[in-house]
């Protein structure tokens, strides 16, 4: 099941820094954690990923491999953690606050709108 899947958009002038790859990644992994744990929140941490695709403009390719990321997280997370747990909700915290580190550190790079 493909939790993301987009039209292309157009190339961008900015090449794709690492951290935006992970960012991706924590993206899927908290979008199941967050709705395992009961946090009600629906469709935030997917929309936030279409966000995040929408202000960088990726390449093709560089938008085939984010979404990639973050499917392959939250499949992987969902593996991991089937339910609830003092774990999956510490991970969940954990891989929140990695990912607010990530997105300032990319905004002040002038990454996103």
């Amino acid at each position: 099941m493909l939790l993301l899947a987009l039209p292309p958009a157009p190339a961008a002038a900015q090449t794709m820094p690492a951290e935006m790859f992970r960012l991706a990644e924590v993206l899927g992994a908290v979008h199941h954690l967050r709705t395992v744990c009961g946090t009600r929140e629906g469709q935030l941490w997917r929309n936030k990923m279409i966000e995040m695709l929408g202000a960088v403009g990726p390449t093709d390719k560089d938008r085939q491999e984010l979404i990639a990321r973050f499917n392959e997280a939250f499949h992987g997370t969902r593996t991991r953690y089937s339910s609830c747990s003092r774990s999956a909700a510490a991970q969940s915290d954990k891989l929140f606050e990695e990912g607010q580190r990530i997105a300032a550190e990319l905004a002040v790079k002038g990454f996103g709108r």
